[in-house]
């Protein structure tokens, strides 16, 4: 590449750099609260001198006087543990506080947890409500004090309201160590006909993993008996373009066909299903508490200001008769989000995956992914390698197609340069003529493309499998600890600016695999054929493409870079082999006899 060349590359290399910090100046992100859907208030308000209205001869329950989230006594904490999963349950709110994964760290990997512990990881870690607790609803939970006592082999919470309501819940643990079965009774004790409000019941709010967790997967998933929905964009992530988007304030579905919602981060996730389905879901964005400065002493990678995605589903106003109870049973899934044990649970559960289409691929390399890891025990760095191989060697006929197609476009370019000179001034002549010289000699451009184009899905579906993965979660491969975050070594300290690299106010993150991917796919595209319809100028462009893949796929998780590494390292050798055996079939041309001389 000559040098104006390397300049119009190193000049585009830095717009597209900057592009985020010029599209934040020119369209600054809208700022968002904590409080930007408003919670469905209860009827009957905080005002208990305020007469009663009549509704049909039907009485609207009113609150309690006492005002909720005013806490008169102290928390009151219980706690089920089994060999798996510990769920402590709170006073206030009369829910699941949190849930403790027992055989989760926070920190997976080599590398120590800051401050030399490593704490399980916690599910509705730092939530303002208890799963299965209701938001805005004074009516019903009053001061949102409960008594707990433990009954059996479970938890029960209640509550007596001033209005004449009994709460009930209990809490007992299911089949499954990670499942939670809850029921809730409301009983009208009262000699008059009431009307329930509205209930929101929180489904748990979906934080992230640690302190260094971005929270970029944090979402929402619910299922309406045939189809699952998601709901993502709660972080400020990169846009079209890479122009950052606004994160996601709120979010509302359903329509009384919510059979089960969940929310995740990238490799947990709480599911409540309850025995009947609700009218909606609906969540909204929260932030959580922020870190001290001596944990962002401890910590430089910790994120500043964490968010969260708080959900609830969404029951309308019932009528409840004079000593009539309202019942309602949830099963509660707290864990993993490991494939196999999610579709074993009930069916379509495991839609919380996020698969999508891409999950006819990405199921059965999961499956062959882990049988290898059980069956041999080899490693998952190793699997990874080993599938992408197998993948390799299935496709190899076909893409061996498409490397002998594009040598052939090769060879033939010097005459399709020609045609194309000789009618540059005559579009429909230029077309008649490239396409009958391809006809007589034998070349079809869809030969080099149709192969490349029935590998793509299988491709997604890998990605897609190691993305989400928990497999992967703590597996160790060479100098990386841990497969699903990026493997970086070391933070060089004052090079936090760096677009995309770079850590704000920290550093530049040391992260050795992408900087082999991206040398593999360099060494790759130098090696490919160029099409010899591209532009001179463009050909250099495409050869030094993959740098500009460095800033956006340099943070990516190890397992994701090592899967594209030796894909590009198999596809070098396919490239060098066929190469070799074009050369070795093609016959060597004989000596002309050399004819004596005439005297």
């Amino acid at each position: 590449m000559d040098r104006k060349g390397i300049a119009i590359l190193v000049a585009a290399l830095g717009l597209f750099l900057a592009l985020p910090y010029v599209s934040r100046k020119l369209y600054p992100p809208v700022a968002r609260g904590t409080n930007a859907m408003p919670a469905v208030v209860a009827v009957g308000g905080t005002n208990p001198t305020a007469p009663v209205p009549q509704i049909n001869g039907v009485n609207p329950i009113a609150a309690p006087a006492v005002v909720p989230g005013a806490p008169t006594g102290p928390e009151q904490l219980l706690a089920l543990t089994n060999s798996h999963a510990r769920f402590v349950f709170t006073s206030r709110g009369g829910g699941i506080k949190r849930v403790e994964l027992l055989d989760y760290n926070a920190y997976p990997g080599r590398k120590p947890a800051p401050g030399g512990s490593n704490p399980p990881v916690v599910l509705n870690q730092d939530a303002t409500l208890p799963i299965l607790g209701l938001r805005g609803n004074p009516a019903l939970d009053g001061d949102g004090e409960f008594v707990f006592r433990p009954e059996g082999n479970g938890i029960r919470a209640e509550k007596d309201l001033s209005n004449g309501l009994r709460v009930v819940r209990e809490f007992h643990p299911g089949t499954n160590e990670y499942v939670l079965l809850a029921s809730v009774r409301i009983e009208n004790r009262t000699a008059q006909t009431l009307a329930i409000p509205a209930r929101d019941w929180h489904i748990g709010t979906a934080t992230p993993m640690n302190e260094q967790d971005k929270g970029d997967y944090l979402g929402v998933d619910w299922f309406d008996g045939s189809s699952s929905s998601q709901g993502l964009g709660w972080v400020s992530t990169p846009g079209f373009l890479c122009i950052p988007s606004n994160p996601r304030a709120d979010y509302t579905a359903g329509d009384s066909n919510v059979v089960w919602a969940a929310v995740h981060n990238q490799f947990f996730a709480v599911v409540t299903v309850p025995d009947r389905p609700a009218e909606r879901t609906a969540a909204r964005r929260v932030l959580l508490p922020p870190p001290t400065a001596a944990m962002l002493k401890a910590d430089p990678l910790a994120v500043a200001q964490p968010a969260g995605v708080e959900t609830v589903i969404q029951y309308p106003t019932v009528t409840l008769h004079a000593g009539q109870t309202l019942e309602q049973r949830f099963s509660v899934y707290a864990g993993p989000k490991e494939y196999f044990g999610l579709s074993r649970l009930q069916p379509e559960l495991d839609r919380v995956m996020g698969y999508g289409w891409a999950g006819f691929f990405a199921k059965p390399l999961l499956l062959g992914m882990n049988f290898l890891h059980h069956s041999i025990s080899l490693p998952y760095g190793w699997c990874i390698v080993v599938i992408t191989f197998l993948i390799k060697l299935a496709f190899w006929p076909l893409t061996a197609v498409s490397t002998r197609s594009m040598k052939r476009m090769a060879e033939l370019g010097p005459q399709l340069q020609a045609i194309r000179e000789k009618h540059k001034d005559d579009p429909a002549k230029l077309n008649e003529k490239t396409l009958k010289f391809m006809r007589e000699s034998g070349y079809n451009p869809v030969t080099g493309c149709l192969p490349m184009v029935v590998q793509i899905p299988v491709f997604i579906g890998f990605f897609t499998m190691i993305r989400s993965a928990i497999e992967l979660r703590g597996a160790s491969f060479l100098w990386c600890g841990d497969l699903s975050v990026a493997d970086t070594l070391y933070v060089v300290p004052g090079l936090g600016f760096v677009p995309f690299l770079g850590v704000a106010g920290v550093g530049l993150p040391l992260n050795l695999m992408p900087l082999f991917y991206v040398a593999s796919a360099l060494w790759q595209t130098h090696l490919t054929p160029p099409s010899p319809q591209m532009d001179p100028m463009q050909q250099k462009m495409m050869r030094w493409l993959p740098l500009m893949f460095l800033a956006i796929f340099y943070n990516y998780s190890a397992g994701l870079t090592l899967y594209w590494t030796v894909q590009n390292l198999l596809s070098i050798l396919q490239t060098k082999l066929t190469k070799t055996n074009a050369l070795a079939a093609t016959p060597a041309t004989p000596a002309r006899p050399v004819r004596p001389a005439r005297r």
